[in-house]
């Protein structure tokens, strides 16, 4: 063994002893949560920050979410908490082995299984093995918190030595969702019901399409103790986490949903759906770019145009993809479907021509950034790549023009 390779092992050894020291020192005795799932794991835990900040000292790491980030976040812990609270994401084969070998949490939450790692993984049940070693590595007196209406899901129940906790829409949750009730202009609201007990809690969330992490977050606030009661009351009134199907009003007096963070194209339709019973003057769709998925690109954009068409009167695509659905545009389809490659064109598209209380959807992914549609519109941006590598809000980049306080 050369000497660079002797230095760069004593090196990771003590790296590895640091996070393990620190680890014990500030969280022995703190739960310990990881969150994990295709889609619905930010919102899971942001809205699972919400009940457990309530009750006690709570980190909460969201975002910033990869086995590598996860273990720096560790080394560089300064303060004892209640409760330590994580999303934890997976990129590559053996991520997860990596986090629970750092993390070792003792309640494991798992939200979907999905297509977002087709890349990656290639199938669903590569998918599931990843994620599921969550699952695996809880201890015997763990909390197992699995969403019962996912196949994939639940067959990790097999699989572990915790005690298993379910949540969702099916008669056989311990945690269930009845009574939802969200068709816009109305915000989100829902029963919920956990040994008997039901409460019903009223939210600010557009669409049901958040139920599934709300109740998520139920579920792992009960396996920590929490009341259900105790639950509703934290979450009541609660906003989603920035640019998750996050309500925006504006300056021209419509109301923008902004669903800018992920786009697998398996879930844009689940998104798109949310606008067929809502209520308002005018519904617009602006879609930019979906990802990993495998099949024709051209294929995918014409199916979901015809699907929004179906449930808002304009759509608009934006961005280098925007040209697969050029070939629809015809007399039929005048003043519905637009197309502009240039996100500057939208933007000014959008600022010129919305009616008060216009219902606007923003879906893309993150590297089309297509909230600049809306902070385009401030006075001082610049900033118009075709697309970003930033996994963070125009609004917070420095190289967006605009004035940071």
């Amino acid at each position: 063994m050369g000497l660079k390779k002797i230095i760069r092992f004593c090196l990771n050894l003590w790296k590895s002893l640091w996070t393990a020291l620190r680890r014990f020192w500030f969280l022995f005795g703190a739960d310990i949560i990881s969150v994990t799932g295709s889609c619905g794991k930010t919102s899971t835990t942001f809205f699972l920050s919400k009940i457990l900040c309530d009750q006690a000292p709570c980190y909460v790491g969201i975002r910033e979410n990869s086995a590598k980030t996860i273990k720096n976040k560790l080394r560089k812990i300064r303060t004892p908490y209640r409760f330590y609270l994580q999303e934890s994401g997976i990129a590559y084969p053996g991520d997860m082995k990596k986090i629970v070998s750092n993390l070792r949490p003792n309640v494991g939450v798992v939200t979907t299984i999905g297509r977002d790692h087709h890349t990656s993984f290639r199938t669903l049940e590569g998918t599931a093995a990843e994620k599921g070693i969550l699952i695996e590595s809880l201890p015997r007196s763990g909390v197992a918190v699995l969403n019962a209406d996912d196949a994939y899901v639940m067959g990790m129940s097999g699989n572990t030595r915790a005690k298993v906790l379910t949540y969702g829409l099916s008669d056989g949750a311990d945690v269930q969702g009845s009574e939802i009730h969200s068709a816009w202009p109305n915000r989100l609201s829902l029963s919920v019901r956990y040994k008997g007990e039901i409460v019903r809690i009223e939210t600010g969330l557009f669409g049901d399409l958040l139920v599934i992490s709300l109740l998520a977050a139920i579920a792992g606030g009960l396996a920590l103790g929490v009341s259900l009661e105790q639950c509703a009351i934290s979450l009541q009134g609660v906003e989603t986490f920035p640019a998750r199907l996050s309500i925006h009003r504006s300056m021209q007096g419509g109301w923008i949903i902004k669903d800018t963070v992920k786009a697998p194209f398996w879930s844009v339709e689940q998104v798109l759906l949310l606008f067929k019973d809502a209520v308002a003057p005018r519904k617009t769709i602006f879609l930019g770019s979906f990802s990993d998925t495998p099949g024709s690109d051209s294929n995918k954009y014409r199916r979901m145009a015809r699907v929004a068409l179906d449930v808002a009167d304009r759509v608009v695509f934006v961005g280098g993809k925007a040209g697969y659905v050029k070939k629809m545009q015809d007399p039929s389809l005048d003043g519905r479907l637009f197309v502009f490659e240039s996100h500057r064109e939208a933007c000014w598209f959008l600022a010129s021509d919305m009616i008060e209380n216009e219902l606007v959807l923003l879906k893309s992914n993150v590297n089309s950034h297509l909230e600049r549609l809306v902070c385009g519109q401030y006075s001082g941006f610049n900033c118009w790549k075709d697309s970003c590598e930033k996994q963070i809000d125009c609004e917070e980049c420095s190289e967006s023009g605009l004035t940071h306080g």
